[in-house]
């Protein structure tokens, strides 16, 4: 199944017009709840050293409990789960194994990770022995070609709003776009080595082994970070040969580590080496990347008008995270193994700092702490509370959801299995009620009743 190749010498040229687009305490604040002495048990933390008795550590216990996330309500996925599904090499089993494992959490899903999902589910019904690779593999030309409808009319505008570069601007620009066309195309090209984008590309690898690596892993990365401040930030005539001994020196590192093996890291060492010796390479289109080398050519454009209007046309180009085809696209061209952390990585849980660390928020104390699957705890940052909460009005029912399973884990005695004190969840009501500007008081009552 072909993709149809873009030409852009063949797209219509016409004018458009444009369009600027930039969004009274009723009660006490040391109101007193039932003294702890009224539980059915009471128990201190038990302190073992700074790492296992940091607030942190000690919330990580309950997340193997199915904990739901404090602003949505879904039940998160335990970060030490997937851990063992990628060492088991569950990503390379059918995608029916897969779904069985993941069918606990199915209602968790939304988005583009349900969407996919359900489309993973439909083909593995017909190819029940195919791996969640494989059925992208498949799929994928259908949803290039639906990206690239979407993409075309975009470039269209863009170039027709190009017309009004001086010359010299202008040339660059059409060169992008010559490149560009190749790249959607996936015509091998020549690309310049860029040692800013090669240590991007290499912390985004970093943050994937740090979530589903061993320790070992993270040493070998640190090592190979630090080797990176060796290379020269332009590539020049000068300085190539100092930035190919530096690619040579992280791969002999990372060949002799645990993370020989690791296939981002190959891939993107094996593309820099082509690169800096100007071998020809198939290089898939980056809308980041477009939009980088676009900034990158009009940076110094006297014209602010026509520099703003430029960039506000490319930005309409589809991203992976509102566009089904792009995110389909993006997640195919991942190694097998960080398909099944890219699906998951927004559902586990993770610690939420209630009070931001940059407001004066504890890191470490355990009343400062809830639990968040990651996305959202991402997307809160450091922002406040009370407007938090007028965004996702949803996550005062789901406070009281959270505090409700807390209240439930106590009663069933993990509290006590893992040497957590009960009153955390009393600190937890009193943060959440002082940070909601005393609007949200949660009822923590049922943690005074018998357990029956």
């Amino acid at each position: 199944m072909k993709v149809p190749a873009v030409n852009f010498n063949n797209m219509n040229s016409s004018k458009y017009r444009f369009v600027r687009s930039n969004s009274s305490k009723n009660n006490d604040e040391n109101e007193q709840i039932s003294d702890l002495s009224a539980l059915p048990y009471v128990y201190p933390v038990r302190f073992k050293g700074k790492e296992e008795t940091s607030g942190q550590s000690i919330l990580r216990r309950l997340f193997a409990y199915n904990l739901p996330c404090m602003y949505s309500g879904v039940i998160m996925i335990d970060p030490k789960a997937l851990t063992r599904w990628v060492n088991s090499g569950l990503y390379n089993k059918s995608a029916t194994m897969v779904l069985q494992t993941l069918e606990p959490y199915n209602e968790s899903f939304s988005g583009m990770e349900a969407k996919t999902l359900q489309l993973i589910s439909e083909r593995a019904k017909i190819h029940p022995d195919k791996t969640v690779k494989e059925i992208l593999i498949e799929v994928v030309p259908i949803y290039k070609r639906r990206l690239r409808k979407a993409q075309t009319p975009i470039f269209r505008e863009l170039m027709t709003v190009a017309d009004a570069l001086p010359y010299e601007y202008k040339k660059q620009f059409d060169e992008l776009m010559s490149v560009t066309e190749d790249r959607l195309n996936e015509q091998p090209i020549i690309m310049p080595f860029s040692s800013y984008e090669f240590k991007y590309k290499l912390r985004k690898i970093n943050e994937d082994i740090y979530n589903g690596h061993d320790i070992e892993a993270k040493k070998v990365m640190n090592r190979v970070l630090k080797e990176t401040k060796r290379l020269a930030v332009k590539t020049t005539p000068a300085t190539m040969e100092q930035q190919i001994a530096a690619i040579h020196a992280i791969e002999n590192q990372v060949n002799k580590s645990v993370l020989k093996d690791d296939p981002q890291l190959k891939e993107l060492l094996q593309i820099s080496k082509a690169r800096l010796t100007k071998k020809e390479i198939i290089v898939p289109f980056s809308r980041k990347q477009f939009l980088y080398d676009l900034i990158k050519i009009i940076k110094e454009l006297p014209d602010e008008d026509l520099k703003d209007e430029l960039i506000r046309v490319a930005e309409k180009l589809p991203t992976s995270n509102e566009s089904f085809p792009a995110y389909i696209v993006k997640l195919s061209s991942e190694p097998a193994d960080k398909i099944l952390q890219r699906i998951v990585w927004g559902y586990l849980a993770s610690v939420e700092h209630l009070k931001p660390k940059s407001e004066g928020g504890d890191r470490q104390n355990m009343s400062n702490l809830g639990a968040a699957r990651t996305a959202l705890n991402s997307e809160r940052k450091s922002r406040d509370f009370t407007l938090w909460l007028t965004e996702h009005p949803e996550a005062r029912k789901n406070c009281q959801k959270y505090v409700d399973k807390l209240i439930e884990l106590y009663h069933d005695g993990v509290f006590k299995k893992h040497g957590i004190d009960p009153k955390y969840i009393k600190d937890f009501k009193m943060t959440i009620y002082k940070l909601s500007n005393y609007t949200l008081e949660l009822d923590i009552s049922k943690l005074y009743a018998e357990n029956k």
